[in-house]
């Protein structure tokens, strides 16, 4: 049982010294993902139309226009979608994927998010 129970500890270590906080100018790839200090990050928790429907295009414009010009801060979970980070994006302590669900560009992913976005 101790073995099982200090197991659990280490994955738990490492994965908090796996995640980062990121902080920077974006670019936008699309309606949830973006790229900061030149690493692509996955937005926690949502989805967004794919960029080849005129709703992809919309999400992505409305992002690009949310955060243009601004500074975010990036909070890594530890996780990773392919080759991206994923991570809650805020824009000041204005959460960038919440803005997204309320605005109607993108949807809770209650697989990842738990229904965070939901509530």
């Amino acid at each position: 049982m101790k073995g099982i129970y200090l197991l659990v500890v280490l994955c738990l270590t490492i994965t908090a010294v796996r995640a980062e906080t990121l902080e920077g100018r974006p670019t936008v790839i699309d309606g949830d993902s973006i790229v900061v200090d030149g690493k692509p990050i996955r937005l926690w928790g949502i989805d967004a139309p794919k960029m080849n429907t005129r709703s992809g295009f919309v999400a992505k414009r409305y992002l690009r226009t949310l955060i243009a010009n601004n500074v975010v801060r990036c909070e890594d979970n530890g996780r990773r979608a392919v080759d991206r980070i994923v991570a809650q994006c805020f824009l000041g302590d204005v959460d960038i994927g919440r803005v997204m669900v309320l605005s109607g560009n993108a949807r809770d992913w209650p697989r990842y998010s738990g229904g965070y976005y939901s509530r």
